[in-house]
């Protein structure tokens, strides 16, 4: 049997995807890679192999890729010590001398024409496994709800109010959890297609006030603030820094629009619409 390996297996998302991916094929035929075997130690407990597998120890992943076919290769996070450039480069190389035959790269909304930052090292690596000579599936990924879930659940259980800097400027959320049910079902159907561009239905930030003021039954106020003020208004409310700080590096790409895209790419792998709004934000209110 084929075997596919999910890189950061103990990620949020490679967990993720390994769920679904359990649900396909045998355990037995599913390996995770880890920086550190002893954060392994739950996906063992389910039957899948361990290996270490670090992006900036090139030597470690050409020993665990050995004996793979397919991989789900997920993008790291940003490292100003070792640039993410470099890391997702190592990934590729190590995936073409072992002679990996197919690979799915978690990427970014529509990186090839997006203005946003974030999409500058997506477009690289695309670039790099498309001439890597690998056959290849690209999920690229809108904005999770899970990366605000911090504004929904001070709103929805502590009643706070919900800030919007955005104006009626929208963001095509999804929750994580399908986005990694997609790049799983990528790893496991047959003939998928190369580029899927994963979104759910735009949505303003006062859209989802409203929904979540249903789901939450908290009758919380919903204020328009300016860019400029919105960070202050966060740290008012008690947000942690590095909560405030990623929305400060994200704030213009959120008012220009670079998340403003919707899909039906994702009912078509899923054979499903995505998760509704407000049955996602119950969802994440509960995590």
């Amino acid at each position: 049997m084929t075997k596919i390996l999910v890189t950061l297996a103990n990620s949020h998302f490679g967990t993720l995807a390994i769920n679904s991916l359990l649900k396909k094929v045998p355990a037995k035929d599913i390996i995770g890679t880890v920086r550190d075997l002893s954060k392994g130690a739950k996906l063992r407990e389910k039957g899948i192999e361990i290996r270490v597998g670090d992006y900036t120890k090139p030597e470690t992943l050409k020993e665990a890729f050995k004996g793979v076919k397919k991989i789900l290769f997920i993008s790291s996070i940003p490292n100003e010590k070792y640039p993410r450039q470099n890391q997702h480069k190592n990934v590729i190389e190590a995936a073409k001398s072992c002679g990996v035959e197919f690979i799915v790269y978690t990427s970014f909304i529509h990186c090839d024409e997006n203005t946003s930052a974030l999409s500058l090292d997506h477009k690289y690596t695309e670039k790099l496994i498309k001439e890597s000579g690998i056959k290849y599936t690209i999920c690229r990924n809108n904005w999770y709800f899970e990366n605000d879930a911090l504004i929904w659940k001070k709103c929805g259980l502590e009643g706070k109010k919900l800030y919007n800097p955005l104006g009626k400027q929208k963001i095509g959320y999804a929750l994580r959890r399908e986005y990694a049910e997609a790049a799983a079902l990528a790893l496991t159907i047959s003939n998928p297609k190369p580029i899927y561009e994963l979104a759910g239905k735009p949505v303003t930030f006062e859209e989802v006030g409203e929904a979540l003021k249903k789901v939450s039954k908290k009758d919380f106020q919903i204020v328009n603030v300016s860019k400029e003020e919105f960070a202050g208004k966060l740290k008012e409310d008690g947000y942690p820094p590095e909560f405030i700080g990623m929305w400060s590096f994200m704030i213009n790409d959120y008012a220009n629009g670079c998340l403003n895209f919707g899909s039906n790419d994702f009912s078509e792998i899923l054979g499903r619409n995505p998760t509704s709004l407000e049955s996602s934000l119950e969802e994440v209110l509960k995590e």
